[in-house]
């Protein structure tokens, strides 16, 4: 850093001082010259009167004598003041040129105190932006570090599983509801054979009635409700014109006796689940896994999708409206497996 130097500047009045004094010595110088000059002259009317003195004037020699001694006396007193005043001129000059040592050893330091402070400032300025792109730096690899983490977290793998046509089901088929991310098992063959005994027994309500609906009891977690209506079915070659009355199944539903039946897919898919333990009674070969799907739970349904795959068995899915139970009628559609 290149330091700043500023002017020295002399004491305030020594140029008037110096021209005073100098003025002074002129005068003396003057005044010795012109006191010489008399001296000299009497010196010589004393030394040589019959030079200087005229034929008929008198010439005082003694009053010469004290005259010239006391102009020699005064030279004296002048050559003394003259070396005082040298003497004072010297000592102004050597105190004026120690202020000035002081002043100019004043002025280096305090620029040397300005050129630390300055560099110490720089310093600490390129530290402070270095110390702001380091945490600038540090940020965004932190963001980057969260990104890619919740990239990892949050990224799905979907599995493409080689069943792209489906195919009705006509073999047998075991059924599960998935509501909830819980996994129950739906006795849908169990329920309808109590179904086909239970039905006889309750046709002589539908003497005074156009149909009725009956409760069986609940059977693992599920009870079911079926109704039976009177229907008439045309005679051959009637022209559709009268009939012969019949009892005919109108439909059933089956209901969960609770919120919470089965287990979570989780623990589901695990080795000695309920899941598992149904499914080691049927063949892969010759059975279709029917999944009663509820909207909350679709992303479950594609992971035990992908587990039936690898075990073997095809899987028919049956998409259900909340709020809708599982249910069956003779006019409804069989299930599609892939």
């Amino acid at each position: 850093m290149r330091r700043r130097t500023r002017p020295q500047a002399e004491e305030p009045g020594q140029d008037s001082f110096l021209d005073i004094v100098a003025n002074l010595v002129g005068i003396l110088i003057i005044l010795v010259m012109v006191i010489g000059a008399r001296a000299t002259d009497a010196m010589i009317a004393v030394e040589h009167p019959e030079e200087v003195a005229e034929p008929d004037s008198h010439v005082d020699v003694p009053g010469a004598r004290m005259a010239a001694d006391a102009i020699e006396q005064d030279i004296h007193q002048v050559d003394a003041r003259i070396k005082r005043q040298e003497l004072e001129i010297a000592y102004r000059r050597a105190e004026r040129d120690r202020l000035l040592r002081v002043l100019t050893e004043i002025e280096e330091q305090l620029e040397a105190r300005r050129a630390d402070l300055d560099t110490d400032d720089h310093a600490h300025l390129d530290t402070q932006r270095q110390l702001i792109a380091v945490r600038q730096e540090l940020e965004t690899l932190q963001s980057s570090l969260q990104s890619l983490e919740n990239m990892e977290t949050t990224s799905k793998v979907i599995q493409h599983l080689p069943t792209p046509m489906a195919q009705t089901v006509f073999g047998r088929e075991v059924h599960f509801c998935l509501r909830g991310d819980r996994l129950s098992y739906v006795p849908w063959d169990e329920l309808v054979a109590r179904l086909k005994e239970d039905a006889p027994d309750q046709v002589w309500k539908l003497r005074n009635a156009a149909s009725i609906t009956e409760t069986l009891p609940p059977m693992r977690g599920y009870r079911m409700k079926y109704t039976l209506r009177h229907a008439e079915q045309a005679r051959p070659g009637s022209g559709g014109s009268g009939g012969q009355r019949q009892i005919e199944l109108d439909r059933f539903v089956l209901l969960p006796i609770k919120d919470d039946l089965g287990e979570p897919v989780h623990v589901a898919l695990q080795e000695g689940s309920e899941f598992r333990a149904i499914l080691s009674g049927f063949d892969p070969n010759r059975t279709t896994v029917t999944i009663w799907v509820y909207p909350d739970s679709y992303d479950a349904f594609r992971s035990i999708k992908a587990d039936l795959y690898q075990r073997g068995f095809a899987t028919a899915g049956r998409p259900m409206p909340e709020g809708h139970p599982i249910g069956g009628s003779p006019d409804g559609s069989r299930s599609a497996a892939q």
